[in-house]
């Protein structure tokens, strides 16, 4: 029974730290559009 409890927290805290962490990432640098040319 304290195998089965230890597993399911396990999933649990493993699940949700993925989806925090998978949810959560922000791409800040954006790449510039191929079509516009370069200002010189």
């Amino acid at each position: 029974m304290k195998l089965r409890k230890l597993l399911v927290s396990t999933l649990v805290v493993t699940l949700s730290t993925g989806l925090l962490f998978g949810c959560g990432t922000t791409s800040d640098e954006q790449e510039p559009d191929p079509s516009e040319e370069p200002s010189e």
